[in-house]
């Protein structure tokens, strides 16, 4: 089944087309970042997340209390898909908003949102939600429906891959063990090889020892022929020394 998440528009900010009872209780229709909010409504049918979501920021700075702005700012992130700040976005709408409406559209999109981000059974209880406050809305009976199936299908689903990975594991057993197994019979038509090798080796250590042995006596030796050359030096520097003390002058008898 394809994936076909319906989501609600952005609340504008024509509040006609909304129930007069939430234009009388709403600050916002007294013109509290009405500027700002109408600017980002255009630049987001323009595809200008970016440039929305600022405009909506503006007038969150106007008007921090309206939940229509911070469920506009929702929506604008959701585009970005920025789903987690989204989803603050709605919950915030959701709170500040005492009308049945904007709770209603709020659920849905914080529903949509909750499925963009896996959370699917936080994503069911969000439609729920939706369909309390609004009984007739197809779009969050169609969203419940597909996403409940999702969660059918991966239930299903899992066995089979937990089937299948343990079946592959055993035939890799097995294979490990075939290959072990052949090893072993190659040793056991081979019994000399493995002592011929042993013998090998040994001489091969033995013939390495010697030659480290030799390594080891040559430079020793070479280090007392060195220290013997000094003291050999030393003891000839002092005979000198001795010799010419020694000597006693002579004065001419005129």
């Amino acid at each position: 089944m394809k994936l076909i998440l319906k989501r609600k528009r952005f609340l504008i900010i024509f509040l006609s087309v909304l129930a007069p009872g939430f234009v009388a209780s709403n600050s916002f229709a007294q013109g509290a970042g009405r500027r700002q909010v109408s600017e980002g409504n255009k630049y987001y049918t323009e595809g200008k997340f970016d440039e929305a979501n600022n405009k909506y920021r503006d007038a969150e700075v106007s008007n921090p209390e309206s939940p229509i702005v911070h469920f506009n700012i929702g929506d604008a992130l959701y585009k970005k898909r920025k789903y987690e700040d989204a989803l603050q976005a709605y919950q915030k709408a959701l709170q500040k908003s005492d009308e049945v409406q904007l709770q209603a559209q709020s659920y849905y999109n914080m529903g949509n949102t909750l499925f963009r981000l896996n959370k699917w059974p936080e994503s069911i209880l969000a439609y729920q939600q939706a369909l309390k406050l609004n009984p007739n809305d197809r779009d969050a009976k169609y969203n419940l429906e597909y996403v409940r199936a999702k969660i059918k299908e991966n239930a299903q689903k899992q066995p089979q891959d937990q089937s299948r990975e343990s079946a592959g594991q055993q035939q890799s057993n097995s294979d490990q063990q075939n290959q072990q197994d052949q090893r072993q019979d190659q040793q056991q038509n081979q019994p000399d090889q493995p002592q011929q090798d042993e013998k090998q080796q040994e001489r091969q250590q033995q013939t390495g020892q010697q030659k480290k042995d030799k390594e080891q006596l040559s430079k020793e030796d070479a280090a007392r022929l060195l220290e013997a050359l000094k003291n050999q030096e030393k003891e000839a520097q002092k005979q000198r020394q001795m010799k010419a003390q020694g000597r006693v002058r002579v004065d001419k008898d005129w």
